[in-house]
């Protein structure tokens, strides 16, 4: 044990990635604090500065949180049951891909600015950085934020890895993100720059002409050459301010908490780009903050659905018409129709209009046999809708494409959406009464197995009676959806759910044939299925569905369902409320940057197993229990639960099983009252490991493989692979692997990229493994990313042609004007500027003009004039590919007692006073980051 003690805190001595030491006195920052600290600061400046624009108040959160901040941008009250699961869950995801850095690039020098490669470091962000444009250029957000990721993690790492702070600078780097600049006063590899310090703490350890000439360097990790930085372990000091607890410099300054300054500046500068540069819609929407969920519908157009395709036309009016300017208006409208043989075109609009216009225009046509390509259309949507996303799916016809089950059923467990079916081909129920089904048609089987695992539904319906049914959509156009109870079940049996006060519009389904049901509230008051309106609720039945909605009342307490069918059933409770869960299992990985990680596939069947938990809309819990449920209910493991901070828990699972569970969360709030929530997706775990780079980036008409590893546990044997895409980049990859004694076998999935493929262009490639023998499987999920081999990364160039800036000590009517000339020489071309104001002025005005520069070049002219009470002003010229060039001027304004002037600057700055990287002086506080804390109750646990 003592052993095993000295290992954790060696790990953690040994983080390279802003993870902090196990030092008490100080405060110890990691890349997941840095990142949300500026994700967060970015969208609170869009928010403020979209409500200027609509002309109403917006009111910073006294603290500031995710369901805080969701709530101020949105102008709606703190008591409002709107969902941050959403918005967290997206921050989540671009915090993830800033971690695997550290797993997936730990060797990689220029990832992490060591060993003096910071020309290469910088490349790595100029690619990156063009990534997250070309993807938010053709709308592909996910591409976007995890590109935006990987990014941050590198530009972070600069501060703390290099002599940038030592040199006195205390704002982050631009030259960083202007890769047209050179960068200058790099340290060759025959220049020395460190003392040879074997010491675990090295005061001064720089070689004095390093600094005085502000030459830039960085240390080494690995093998320190003679005369040259050593990167610093728990050992040996060094350059590295990757925690805290270290010599404060001779004012006082702690080195870890400037570096976290800096990159925290130096994050928030790339945001603001990014923001300025695709307007605060797009970035606001890039990180889901919006009002409701995606409405997601996937169609067959075949000739025989005149009667489905009349039915989504009327559903999408009467939503789009009852939800505009509501909380609950859908913030994204998805389309993918799908036909025999062809599948698309998908429609991706924030427009209610668009989508409208799209429905109306569909037609039906061609089919000719009876199975369409249903799993195609599913596909798309999954590839194309954000994660969490309902999707809705509409035919009568059985899937052909049934060799896409396997990579549907990954890219649904990866995004945790849900798939629900209105499925139009019913039978006559004499047909089924020997059947064990939820279903009439056989044929229907697939839709009904993806409804189980995504916790959506199979519904069979008549053409006729189709309008009836999709009541069901309407009831989930919100954000605040959350899941009760969802339960499956072929015998007779009695199930209970609670209900807490939060919970608004809940409503039962049960899909089955031959249901008899009888409902119980906490006080005793029951009703059956024979009511259609009864005492509890109002029932609707159609086709195989069975659709309660609660009445209106004190609904708190624990209620009862018992279900009587010889057939098998689903049971599924849902409500309205902020109160919800997001679930990721997640693994430790070592090496020289240890942390945490999400598992993106199936969690590792028979093993224990490291559970994190996010719960929004409640600011305190108690009592909290997480359980994995069966599918008909049943517990099965308990689980052992530890609160890391506001909002998150780890559960520690022993010994996953091997079959499909859900997770049920239970607690307490701080009024007393309990409650109980359920993740909606079955988790299926595995002994079959598939691991896989997570993105990769192509330039169109150069070949690329990709290799990839496979592990099982347990068992030996051939595994079958299957690869395949959307947009049919992959073009080999091995049919099958020979996992031997060592249980493990290397492979490679080879892709290639058209010709002519526009950058920003994304693809997703589903690597299955499936061992028949031991009846296991599992996947791993490749992102491709394409990117021009030349790309424009040339910022547009702002200049002062005319200026009359002076402006009096009281402004008064006073006025200010400026005449900048914008162009982009021989780049790809300008957007119109980029005009921020704080606060806003009518009487501001903007005159712009289309001109030719002195070279020939078109250009912008800008002539804009504002009151002199206008306290901040930023224009920037962005051009066609997201650069972003800043207009530098400055107000001039004499002070009350005369000179000196005090100066506006146009541009963003980072003052010396915003900087505190000081230690605490009169107490000491413990600071541990999520993840950081992840990290070591995980490795506790791995020594149990």
């Amino acid at each position: 044990m003592a052993y095993l003690l000295l290992f954790l805190c060696t790990l953690i001595g040994w983080s390279q990635a802003f993870l902090p030491s196990p030092s008490l006195e100080v405060e110890s920052q990691t890349h997941a604090d840095i990142t949300k600290d500026a994700l967060l600061a970015v969208v609170m400046d869009a928010c403020r500065e979209e409500a200027q624009n609509e002309g109403r108040t917006f009111t910073p959160p006294t603290l500031l949180t995710p369901d805080s901040l969701l709530l101020a941008c949105l102008g709606v009250p703190e008591d409002a049951d709107l969902s941050a699961s959403k918005f967290r869950e997206l921050l989540d995801e671009i915090i993830s891909e800033n971690i695997f850095i550290d797993r997936d690039q730990s060797l990689s020098s220029a990832h992490h600015f060591n060993d003096e490669v910071i020309e290469r470091g910088r490349n790595i962000i100029t690619q990156g950085v063009s990534i997250v444009r070309a993807s938010l250029r053709r709308d592909n957000l996910e591409a976007a934020r995890r590109a935006l990721g990987a990014v941050t993690h590198t530009i972070q790492d600069f501060y703390s890895h290099s002599n940038w702070f030592e040199l006195g600078n205390l704002d982050p780097y631009p030259n960083l993100l202007r890769p047209e600049i050179p960068l200058q006063n790099l340290a060759d590899e025959n220049t020395p720059t460190c003392n040879d310090c074997q010491e675990k703490v090295c005061p001064n350890i720089i070689l004095p002409e390093i600094l005085s000439t502000n030459t830039l360097t960085s240390g080494y990790l690995v093998s320190t050459p003679q005369g040259k930085c050593n990167h610093g372990d728990s050992i040996r000091g060094g350059i590295n301010k990757d925690f805290g607890g270290g010599a404060l410099t001779p004012d006082g300054t702690d080195p870890h908490l400037a570096a976290v300054y800096l990159a925290t500046e130096a994050t928030k500068d790339l945001l603001q780009n990014i923001r300025i540069a695709f307007g605060n819609t797009v970035f606001l929407r890039m990180l889901g903050i919006t009002r409701s969920t995606v409405l997601c519908f996937v169609i067959d157009t075949t000739g025989s659905m005149t009667d489905d395709v009349a039915e989504v036309r009327r559903l999408t009016t009467k939503i789009i018409d009852e939800t505009r300017g509501t909380p609950n208006e859908p913030s994204l409208y998805i389309l993918v129709e799908f036909n025999d043989p062809d599948v698309g075109p998908v429609t991706r609009t924030t427009d209610p209009e668009e989508m409208k216009r799209v429905v109306n225009n569909l037609t039906v046509s061609g089919g000719g046999d009876i199975p369409e390509l249903s799993l195609s259309g599913i596909r798309l949507a999954l590839t194309t809708a954000p994660p969490s996303s309902n999707i809705y799916v509409f035919t009568d016809a059985p899937p052909k494409d049934t060799e896409l089950l396997d990579t549907v059923t990954s890219l649904m467990e990866s995004t945790r959406s849900t798939i629900t079916s209105f499925l139009t081909n019913v039978l006559s129920r004499r047909r089924t009464r020997r059947r064990r089904s939820a279903l009439t048609n056989p044929t229907n089987s697939i839709y009904q197995q993806l409804a189980q695992l995504s916790g959506g539904q199979a519904i069979e319906v008549t053409k006729d009676t189709l309008p009836l049914a999709t009541a069901v959509i309407e009831d989930s156009v919100t954000s605040s959806l959350v899941t009760v109870l969802q339960v499956e079940s072929t015998q007779p049996k009695t199930f209970s759910f609670l209900l807490d006060p939060r919970l608004q519009n809940v409503t039962l389904y049960i899909t089955g044939l031959s249901i008899n049901f009888t409902l119980q509230n906490p006080a005793g008051v029951s009703q059956d299925n024979t009511a259609g309106s009864g005492p509890l609720a109002s029932v609707s039945i159609v086709g195989n569905l069975y659709r309660m909605s609660l009445n209106e009342g004190n609904l708190t307490g624990r209620w009862q369902m018992t279900i009587r069918s010889p057939q098998a059933y689903s049971l599924r409770v849902t409500g309205r409320s902020a109160l919800n869960l997001v679930p990721q299992f997640v693994e430790v990985f070592d090496g020289p940057h240890p942390g945490f990680a999400q598992i993106p596939a199936r969690p590792p069947a028979g093993q224990n197993a490291t559970l994190l938990i996010t719960v929004s809309g409640v600011d305190m819990l108690f009592g909290v229990e997480v359980r994995l449920v069966s599918a008909d209910g049943e517990p099965m493991r308990n689980t052992s639960v530890t609160r890391l901070r506001e909002g998150t828990y780890l559960a520690r699972v022993p010994h996953l099983p091997d079959f499909p569970f859900t997770l049920l969360l239970m607690g307490q709030e701080a009024d007393g009252r309990p409650f109980q929530r359920q993740s909606s997706t079955q988790i299926q775990a595995s002994q079959i490991t598939v691991q896989v780079q997570r993105t990769v980036i192509v330039v169109p008409g150069e070949p690329i493989s990709v290799p990839f590893t496979v592990e099982t546990r347990g068992s030996e044997g051939v595994i079958t692979m299957r690869a395949r895409d959307d947009q049919g980049f992959v073009t080999r990859v091995n049919n099958s692997l020979n996992v031997g004694a060592a249980g493990k076998a290397t492979g490679l999935v080879s892709l290639f990229v058209p010709t002519g493929t526009p950058a920003g262009t994304t693809s997703v490639v589903t690597i299955n493994a499936e061992s028949t023998a031991a009846r296991q499987s599992n996947f791993a999920l490749l992102r491709v990313s394409v990117i021009q081999r030349d790309m424009d990364v040339t910022p547009p160039v702002c200049r002062v042609v005319n200026e009359s800036l002076d402006c009096p000590v009281l402004c008064g009517n006073a006025m200010w004007e400026v005449t900048l000339l914008m162009t982009d020489g021989n780049g790809t071309g300008l957007q119109d500027p980029h005009i921020s104001i704080i606060p806003v002025n009518e009487m501001s005005t903007a005159i712009i003009s289309q001109v030719k520069d002195e070279n020939g070049y078109n250009a912008t002219l800008l002539t804009y004039r504002a009151s002199c009470c206008v306290t901040n002003v930023e224009i920037s010229a962005v051009d066609k590919e997201g650069n972003v060039g800043r207009c530098d001027f400055s107000i001039r304004r004499p002070s009350a007692t005369g000179p000196p002037q005090t100066t506006i600057s146009s541009t963003t700055s980072h003052p010396a006073s915003k900087i505190s990287p000081t230690a605490p002086s009169n107490s000491h506080r413990i600071t541990v980051s999520v993840w950081t804390t992840l990290l070591l109750l995980a490795l506790t646990v791995l020594m149990l």
